[in-house]
């Protein structure tokens, strides 16, 4: 069974139609435990027509952010596998059918996902899956880093469209609480790092971002603080030794991005400083060609650079 995670925190306006795209799905093997973050708005009035239905459960708790709040959900779930889904966010009638798929195709995988439709803030509307063009529809990753460090793009899920094995969940620590931004790439780089991740490349949702809450000017928390806790998984004997390496040269990327971001925050102490961490040889020249020269130019410079040609992906 999968149990359904659904954090919300004043989302009156759109949680009815995410609430809905649940109850479309054709697969019907389904939990969906909706943990309301201390909603101001008229969320808990909205929610309580749903407290008649069997297949859900209403959890209220005090405002603690959308990590503990899926964290709470997983507490109480029931399911084998568990699928989130934010309600800011609409799921296709084909998306748990999708992930039953790849589950019984790779089960051996702890992180399942799909490709989600993307609809920017700016009205540009993302479609298409980079990563699998010229592949096969589906992929199961034994060492999802060393693609990574590959094609980027292999980066294709939102949480939306992720599913995790109820062990692999635990086994990676749920979501970190009180993390400004990336805890949902923390946890999923955790439970690569212990199992296989299999990808679909269906489109089996809609991602809004003109709903979401996250700053239109950063794409990454340069104190993201898997930057120390991922040191414990360096010295895992139970990770391949190959794969520790591989999150390795994926970290140094990331630090790459972080030294970028201390750059337009104007803390060039903090910039030079990662700029000096990084292990050279994980990374390509021409990044560390280009994270000098904005760490030589102005920071107000650098910041007009960064608009144009980083922002999002920086």
């Amino acid at each position: 069974m999968f149990s359904i995670i659904m954090p919300v925190y004043n989302g009156e306006r759109f949680i009815d139609a995410a609430i809905k795209s649940v109850f479309s799905q054709t697969e019907t093997d389904w939990e969906l435990i909706v943990v309301d973050d201390g909603s101001s708005d008229g969320t808990p009035d909205l929610l309580k027509k749903y407290d008649s239905s069997d297949k859900v459960r209403i959890i209220t708790q005090k405002n603690q952010g959308a990590a503990a709040a899926r964290n709470r959900g997983a507490s109480e779930a029931k399911g084998t596998h568990f699928a989130f889904l934010d309600a800011d966010d609409v799921w296709n009638d084909n998306h748990l059918s999708v992930i039953k798929e790849l589950i019984l195709k790779y089960p051996s995988a702890g992180l399942y996902a799909t490709f989600a439709k993307i609809e920017l803030k700016n009205g540009n509307i993302v479609s298409e899956c980079a990563y699998f063009n010229g592949r096969e529809t589906d992929v199961c990753l034994d060492d999802f880093f060393e693609e990574y460090n590959r094609d980027r793009s292999v980066k294709l899920f939102q949480m939306s469209t992720t599913c995790i094995l109820r062990e692999a969940f635990w086994k990676a620590g749920g979501f970190p609480v009180g993390c400004a931004m990336g805890e949902d790439l923390e946890l999923s780089l955790r439970v690569a790092a212990y199992y296989p991740t299999a990808l679909s490349a269906k489109c089996t949702a809609v991602y809004k971002a003109v709903n979401s809450t996250a700053s239109k000017d950063r794409s990454f928390d340069a104190e993201w603080r898997f930057f120390d806790t991922v040191k414990a998984l360096y010295a895992d004997e139970e990770i391949p030794s190959g794969k520790r390496k591989n999150l390795e040269r994926t970290m140094a990327w990331f630090t790459m991005r972080r030294c970028r971001h201390y750059i337009i925050d104007g803390q060039k102490r903090k910039a030079w400083r990662a700029f000096f961490e990084t292990d050279r040889t994980a990374v390509a020249n021409r990044d560390l060609a280009v994270n000098l020269l904005l760490l030589i130019l102005p920071c107000s410079l650098a910041r007009r650079i960064f608009a144009v040609r980083w922002r999002g992906k920086a």
